[in-house]
């Protein structure tokens, strides 16, 4: 069922695209995604996450502040005679987490404007940014720190959610108390 809505929806997209319904470009469209979908098979998402409207709400409300700001900053710098970007590259201890907090967090910073997650890696746990505005070491601190944050929302949207009905389904908050288990078995912290 999960391929048929995948090859639809790609060949929607495709349609899009073309701006033009005609049986050739649904043929192909659908020809293409069968295609893309052999190359590219689908994974599973392992892992015990659960989505929570109401917060994940929140989270995109967040980023898209921090978006809207971060844009403004950028905004300024472009149209502001003196050049005051100072551009390098950060590495940022991360809390440690699932590889699709850290996908989304990671995705997240690379969609702000003057940023560019570079790498992720495992032993430190880390995230290796690229950062146009380095002013001082203030900056470096502040930007630990929107990364902290954005970590924290994500955490929070999936941690502090409640047991959510709607409809036919039911989605059980994560139990706290066996998340933080399975942190201190793998040694975080």
């Amino acid at each position: 069922m999960t391929r048929v809505l995948l090859v639809a929806w790609l060949t929607v997209l495709w349609l899009v695209l073309w701006r033009d319904v005609s049986v050739a470009n649904v043929v192909s469209g659908v020809a293409i995604a069968l295609v893309v979908l052999a190359v590219f098979p689908p994974r599973q998402v392992t892992g015990d996450h659960a989505l929570r409207p109401l917060k994940l709400v929140a989270f995109i409300s967040y980023f898209a502040w921090k978006l809207v700001v971060s844009n403004l900053i950028v905004a300024r710098e472009i149209v502001t005679p003196r050049d005051h970007v100072r551009s390098g590259i950060v590495a940022v201890p991360v809390v440690a987490c699932s590889d699709l907090v850290t996908t989304v967090v990671a995705n997240a910073i690379s969609l702000t404007p003057g940023t560019l997650t570079l790498e992720v890696r495992r032993d430190p746990m880390a995230r290796t940014v690229a950062q146009t505005e380095l002013a001082n070491e203030s900056i470096s601190r502040l930007f630990e720190g929107v990364v902290e944050a954005t970590e924290e929302a994500i955490y929070n949207s999936m941690l502090k959610a409640v047991t959510t009905t709607y409809g036919a389904r039911t989605v059980e908050a994560l139990p706290i108390d066996r998340v933080v288990e399975v942190l201190q078995k793998y040694g975080v912290r």
